[in-house]
């Protein structure tokens, strides 16, 4: 290296040298003072000064405050917006003011609002941007804008140092008087490609593959058979018309005829957008449910494919016998053709939803954590019937009661109740109690006693539930996250796919927080999914070190309940469960025994399950969950006191208490037919020495006692 600074420094010095010799004039002079400005700027300075580089963090720092305060709820914390409504903000930013006039627009939206639809890339964006003239002074829109164009690897992005803005810029820029819509007229033409829509679904395609994946009875149809109230719970299988009413009925019957019969079935019907979907094409664009036209128009363009209406020609309604008979059916047989609508129904009209739905179908487990799909509602019928335990249970009445939940697989109206199917009530997180509540699914309680619930509670009046999920917070006013806010997102997309960013499943098990403690792509990837979820309120260190600290918490509570699961299993092996030599009755067929096992939750005859095996069974399956579902919905009491830590360690003493005491008593190991001769044996010459060492004692009394009563003659005498 010193040869190159030598041989510049020798360039230097020859120039200087002919320079000072062709000075002779006072333009000379001049020239060469610039000559030697510009030759000190590009080889001394090579680094801003220090004052500059304190100033510019600075700068970030404010603007950084001020994006969190006031932007994040549409364009996220991690700058990556929501899809459909806010543009991302990462790498899109750059290509703005790299294009001409861009830095200039980029400060007209920010000060006057931008309004209407926008491309970025291939993706459509349809929010409504505020102005923040009049709320940001200038340099607090300077300091904000540089932040975007700093934050997220922008500025690596960046044509040139130019591209930042200045106060002569924001300045210059306050002097126009636009209009948010006048402002989307100066966009650069540039910034848009060729929008690309995703493909269309095939319903064929997935009417074919959803009848072929549903179990039906499952893989114990054998062992049992549905009551009546289960053609209800799972319609496809089980449902045959009532045969009351025979003949044909018209599409005007049905609705005569129930709005006496059943009138608060007419009166759900008749309110709701089926009922009058005129009212939806009538709505102003600036109506929270002016969004149902576009998914009106869908379901029209799906009927028109299918032939049911013919081109151009509008839906008037979807009545009762569009979906217990057939789409379009003027007539049917009430006797034969009446059916009860299951998801083929309802995605037969709504495509797009039925596809999401059964997309998560396709969630793969790095290793076999799980089946594939499991958990989630696509195979929830699935997960019922294919369970030894409930195909097991004599008592169907009462197993039904799983049926009661578990049939999302194989019908729509758990959320969408029947006969409104009201998206707005489907939104709000008491529509998720009736299934997700109780020591096994207690999502809901943990909600509803975290802060998040408690906000719910205290602000949801002033809530907006008609607007679409990606305007929650912009226009629906929601100032907490609620269930489907939460579990329909994934990177600013909402979905009926709510497995995307699922971690820990419905239950904590060993292989999966391995996974999570090794930091495997699969999980670390999840991880983050929610980090960006979570950032839509929270910061993203804020979010990801409550993640830390749950994991933390259910791999302490994970600990425990492995521990206890050894002692219930080596009293098992070992012969040592009260009972289980001598009256331990084997469950009935598919179920096999096991210890501290699933069945013995919902059976129990003789000592199976043992008192130690019942409190097993609930630390794993109430206990254990309760306590990861408390932590990870942030409810203190829930993981704490109420249902987590305290319950679990109260069954580990429980259970290790029963353990010294079962292993330190005469066991029944000893009770076998020839152990019976011998205990009865060593209990005879029990018997026998007590008779005899008391006969003795007698015998020893009787003969002291006439020794005694001598001495005492002899001493009278």
């Amino acid at each position: 290296m010193r040869w190159a600074f030598g041989f510049l420094f020798f360039l230097l010095f020859c120039s200087l040298s002919n320079l000072v010799a062709q000075v002779t004039t006072t333009q000379g002079k001049i020239v060469l003072d610039q000559w030697l400005q510009n030759l000190t700027t590009q080889y001394v300075l090579t680094e801003e000064p220090p004052l500059s580089r304190e100033k510019e963090q600075k700068e970030f720092i404010r603007g950084q405050e001020l994006f969190s305060r006031s932007c994040i709820g549409c364009h996220q914390q991690s700058g990556q917006g929501l899809v459909g409504s806010y543009p991302p903000l990462v790498g899109h930013v750059p290509n703005i003011v790299n294009s001409k006039n861009g830095k200039e627009y980029l400060i007209d939206v920010v000060l006057y609002g931008l309004e209407g639809p926008i491309q970025v890339g291939t993706q459509q964006y349809d929010g409504s941007m505020p102005g923040w003239g009049k709320v940001f002074d200038d340099q607090q829109l300077v300091d904000v804008l540089n932040y975007v164009l700093s934050a997220w690897g922008n500025k690596e992005k960046l044509a040139s140092d130019k591209s930042f803005i200045s106060l002569d810029d924001i300045k210059k820029e306050r002097k126009k008087v636009l209009s948010p819509s006048a402002v989307l007229a100066l966009r650069p033409h540039n910034l848009s490609s060729s929008y690309v829509k995703k493909p269309e679904e095939d319903l064929k395609e997935l009417i074919k593959n959803y009848d072929a994946s549903h179990p039906g009875k499952g893989i114990h149809a054998q062992y049992w058979e549905p009551i009546p109230m289960e053609m209800y719970w799972n319609p496809k299988n089980f449902y045959h018309p009532p045969q009351s009413i025979k003949g044909e009925v018209s599409r005007s019957d049905c609705l005569a005829c129930h709005k006496t019969v059943t009138p608060g079935v007419f009166h759900a019907w008749e309110n709701s957008i089926h009922g009058n979907l005129e009212a939806i094409r009538k709505l102003s664009d600036q109506d929270p449910k002016a969004y149902k036209k576009k998914e009106l128009a869908e379901v029209e363009k799906q009927l028109h494919s299918q032939g049911i209406l013919k081109n151009h020609e509008q839906l008037k309604e979807v009545s009762c016998i569009d979906c217990h008979g057939s789409i379009g059916a003027q007539k049917i047989r009430h006797d034969v053709d009446l059916h009860m609508p299951d998801r083929v129904t309802c995605g037969s009209c709504h495509v797009r939803q039925f596809a999401e739905s059964e997309s998560e179908r396709k969630q793969k487990w790095p290793h076999n954590e799980w089946p594939q799909g499991h958990p989630s509602h696509a195979v929830d019928w699935e997960a019922n019937v294919n369970l030894a335990a409930w195909a097991a249970m004599s008592e169907r009445a009462v197993a039904q009661g799983c049926d009661m939940c578990h049939y999302q697989q194989n019908r729509c109206d758990g959320c969408h109740t029947r006969h409104s199917f009201s998206a707005a009530e489907a939104r709000n997180p008491l529509s998720c109690a009736t299934c997700h509540n109780g020591v096994d699914h207690n999502e809901f309680e943990n909600y509803m006693l975290s802060k998040h619930g408690t906000i719910f509670q205290a602000q949801a009046k002033n809530w907006n539930f008609d607007v679409p999920l990606k305007d929650a917070i912009a226009k629906g006013g929601y100032t907490a996250p609620t269930c489907a806010s939460c579990h329909f997102e994934y990177h600013g997309e909402y979905s009926h796919n709510l497995v995307r960013k699922v971690r820990w499943a419905f239950n904590p098990t060993p292989e999966i927080a391995q996974g999570i403690k090794e930091k495997q792509p699969w999980y670390q990837q999840r991880k983050e999914d929610w980090i960006a979820t979570c950032s839509a309120c929270h910061s993203a260190r804020f979010a990801g070190e409550w993640l830390e600290t749950a994991d933390q918490a259910i791999f302490d509570g994970l600990k425990v309940q492995e521990e206890a699961k050894k002692v219930i299993e080596a009293l098992y092996k070992d012969g040592l469960l009260v009972g289980q030599k001598t009256n331990r009755p084997v469950p009935p067929p598919p179920e096999k025994d096991a210890p501290g096992a699933f069945f013995q939750l919902f059976w129990a005859k003789g000592n199976n399950p043992s008192h130690v095996e019942r409190v097993y069974a609930n630390m794993w399956e109430h206990d254990m969950i309760q306590h990861y579902k408390g932590v990870m919905h942030a409810n203190p009491g829930g993981f704490t006191y109420s249902a987590g830590w305290s319950v679990l360690l109260e069954r580990y003493t429980e259970i290790m208490d029963e353990n010294t005491r079962l292993r330190n008593r005469p066991h029944e190991s000893q009770l076998s037919t020839g152990d019976h001769t011998s205990l009865l044996s060593s209990k005879a010459k029990l018997l026998f020495g007590i008779i005899g060492s008391s006969a003795g004692i007698i015998l020893l009394s009787s003969s002291f006692g006439k020794s005694f009563g001598n001495k005492r003659k002899k001493s009278n005498f």
